[in-house]
């Protein structure tokens, strides 16, 4: 699963919350964390609704290693 240990991946999983809020929720736990570049966020889809959670956790995991590298190659291209 990307660059965690397994067992130790963060993920907060959304559903039933109005875009807005979710990025208000975002923010304030972000604002609460030591760490916030660990925590991947993801909200509900019709198609990640039918997975099993180890399976979307696994998924959300590897976008969010991706997603990091992307940063990082960005930055290092400034």
């Amino acid at each position: 699963m990307g660059n965690s240990s397994k067992g130790k991946e963060k993920v907060v999983f959304f559903h039933g919350f109005e875009r807005d809020d979710v990025f208000k929720i975002i923010k304030a736990i972000k604002a609460s964390v030591s760490n916030p570049g660990e925590i991947a966020f993801s909200t509900s889809t019709p198609t990640n609704m039918e997975w099993k959670i180890k399976d979307m956790v696994t998924e959300v995991m590897e976008d969010h290693a991706f997603f990091k590298e992307q940063e990082k190659k960005k930055k290092e291209n400034k």
